[in-house]
């Protein structure tokens, strides 16, 4: 009956690490990798390179990438989405164009990717954020913008927290601060949007035409079918416009 005892107790002890994570537990022991598994579909890789608080990355994201998901393009595309920008190293930390806010905001998106990896999940969340952002003068402080936003999607508030301040946060964030740096030809500004390794330059708003054309399956969804009529004067558009981008070289003014 002893042995019986002893064998309860051992299974009511371990059973609840049998369930944890190894992705997460990695993390926790500074094991971390945020690099996807490899693409072996049809799909396209649209890749965004952005920063939290540059407010032409707000724009895309909110008005122009959700696109994505409004429509069935979502079926071809692999997003990706790398949030370090025009940020740079000084010493062991990041400093970012537009204050400490942004870095603190650019880690809290890296955590979010990392633990909720469904894309539609994690890009609901960094266009909620980014919305909040447009909205800075309206917000108490910084982790409202998230918080708010987190609460909503029924993501752990917690858990977010414990990611940036325990550090594991910035490891990832410096991930993307090597992915960002590796890029070829070099970003110029951001948002940087590149699809299938070919970046778009000034015609990013323009990513649904190229994902489409990149697309090499038998049958296109009907976002590419009807995308040729709705693309407008994108050029145009581009052409007015003085700084199509956050430029690292700017002087930031949040005022």
């Amino acid at each position: 009956m002893g042995y019986l005892q002893q064998f309860i107790f051992f299974i009511l002890v371990a059973l609840p690490f049998m369930f944890i994570s190894p992705t997460h537990s990695s993390l926790a022991n500074g094991n971390v990798n945020i690099l996807p598994p490899t693409n072996t579909s049809d799909k396209v890789t649209l890749a965004l390179y952005y920063e939290t608080l540059c407010p032409y990355c707000a724009d895309f994201i909110t008005n122009d990438l959700v696109k994505v998901f409004l429509s069935d393009l979502y079926t071809i595309v692999n997003l990706k989405l790398v949030p370090w920008g025009n940020a740079d190293i000084l010493g062991d930390e990041p400093l970012c164009q537009h204050g400490e806010d942004e870095c603190y905001l650019n880690t809290i998106h890296s955590c979010v990717i990392y633990y909720w990896p469904d894309v539609k999940k994690h890009f609901d969340f960094i266009r909620c954020t980014e919305q909040q952002s447009s909205k800075k003068r309206l917000v108490k402080n910084r982790a409202a913008m998230w918080k708010q936003c987190s609460e909503k999607l029924g993501m752990s508030a917690h858990r977010i927290n414990k990611c940036y301040t325990f550090g594991y946060g910035l490891k990832l964030l410096l991930q993307y601060a090597n992915e960002t740096a590796k890029l070829k030809p070099p970003h110029e500004y951001v948002p940087w949007v590149v699809v299938d390794n070919q970046p778009l330059k000034d015609d990013f708003e323009n990513f649904v035409k190229y994902v489409c054309e990149a697309y090499k399956g038998a049958d296109k969804p009907e976002a590419c079918k009807t995308q040729a009529t709705s693309v407008g004067s994108t050029h145009d558009k581009m052409a007015n416009r003085i700084h199509p981008g956050c430029y690292a070289s700017e002087i930031a003014n949040l005022g």
